[in-house]
């Protein structure tokens, strides 16, 4: 599979949408990088369509940025394992906390 990956702060991966490897398509992927109109690649489960229904979020790759930097609300992160036992035990009082601070 083509993809760009530029190594830079980070890794930046950009994958085109085209299946069909052509000179023609290879030749605009690689244009669209030069111009900055790719959009990075992430591995990333969708997004959950009630992922804000409740006071605690439901955060993936691509909600994360636009959530977690969103400088007009105060945002707590919390990275959890949900086979994890103490994980498990916390998730009550995010809760709590999360209906406190709606």
């Amino acid at each position: 599979q083509l993809r760009i990956i530029h190594l830079s702060d980070g890794v930046d991966k950009f994958v085109p949408e085209f299946t069909e490897l052509t000179e023609e398509n290879m030749a605009a992927f690689a244009q669209s990088y030069i111009d900055g109109n790719l959009k990075k690649h992430l591995n990333s489960e969708e997004v959950p369509e009630d992922w804000d229904a409740q006071g605690v979020k439901v955060l993936v790759g691509k909600n994360f940025e636009a959530v977690a930097f969103d400088e007009s609300k105060d945002v707590l992160v919390e990275f959890y394992a949900p086979w994890c036992g103490h994980c498990k035990k916390l998730v009550p009082i995010y809760d709590e906390l999360a209906e406190k601070y709606k």
